[in-house]
């Protein structure tokens, strides 16, 4: 048998590499996997954040009751704050608090851990997308929070708080959906936070100051009808009402008809524009990566 040239040779290996769109997603799908494993190894931790956010939401209960009870009664005979009355109010609150036990993560803090500890230069060399893999194991810490966090807290909450539910069943699925598009925004923009990493080598400081704002900037703790109108209308050019102010105001049947596809538009947009900037940046930030010593 004879054996083959040098040009066959040459061309056998100039040949790139590739993947198909199969194989890819099943790669990203085992990530998913096996983010939800290693949650579901430390599951009994995540009790104890049924007790907190249970905390966390009397706390506000009692704050709202007392404003109410100050309150003057309007035409229909209930007082009303931010154009929402007392249940909706309290509803409001603890839905926002479900929905972030469902979306939240960590992943600016663990990108930059990467950075700072060299680990980057290892993830970097793996044929696959660390962006893409940190959402997929978003995804994941997502699952298991939905069945050992938030179903939890929702059990315990909704009836000790007597939450209102929407009129409409249909705001059910809708209401998941705009939670699902939350977490690709609140993703994405964690990996963005986390890219800062590149250039400021320790942002423990950055880290501090998106936690302590974040549940301010995404109406969580306070709706934005709240605030004045200057104020709303800035928050509707930035991403953050997409991750909790949408998702919990469709709840409530705020939105409704093109007003809710129109909500669920501008979520889609910011999580694809989001994912699209997220990706130029690293492709620009990793180019500061030096490798030093063996």
């Amino acid at each position: 048998m004879s054996e083959p040239t040098t040009e066959a040779v040459r061309a056998d290996r100039l040949v790139p590499w590739g993947r198909s769109w199969t194989a890819t997603l099943g790669l990203y799908a085992s990530f998913v996997r096996l983010s939800f494993l290693k949650f579901l190894a430390y599951r009994l931790r995540y009790y104890t954040g049924v007790i907190s956010y249970t905390i966390f939401i009397s706390g506000h209960y009692y704050i709202y009751s007392a404003l109410f009870r100050s309150g003057t009664p309007g035409p229909g005979g209930a007082v009303t704050i931010g154009g929402l009355t007392l249940p909706e109010m309290v509803t409001y609150v603890a839905v926002g608090w479900i929905g972030r036990s469902f979306y939240f993560n960590n992943i600016s803090r663990q990108l930059s851990r990467m950075v700072v500890e060299g680990e980057i230069a290892m993830q970097l060399i793996k044929p696959f997308h660390l962006q893409t893999v940190m959402l997929s194991e978003a995804v994941g810490e997502s699952c298991f929070r939905l069945m050992m966090f938030t179903l939890p807290i929702t059990v315990v909450i909704v009836p000790l708080f007597h939450l209102l539910g929407p009129t409409d069943f249909a705001l059910y699925p809708w209401t998941f959906l705009s939670f699902c598009l939350a977490l690709v925004i609140y993703s994405q923009w964690n990996f963005l936070i986390g890219c800062l990493a590149f250039y400021l080598k320790n942002i423990q400081g950055v880290l501090r100051a998106q936690m302590v704002s974040m549940d301010f900037l995404t109406g969580v703790l306070i709706p934005f009808t709240l605030f004045p109108h200057w104020f709303q209308v800035v928050v509707q050019w930035l991403p953050f009402q997409g991750i909790s102010y949408i998702p919990v105001t469709i709840f409530l049947g705020k939105r409704t008809g093109p007003e809710l596809y129109q909500a669920i538009g501008l979520q889609f947009a910011w999580a694809i524009g989001l994912f699209i900037l997220a990706r130029l940046v690293f492709k620009f930030s990793v180019r500061r990566v030096i490798a030093q010593g063996g």
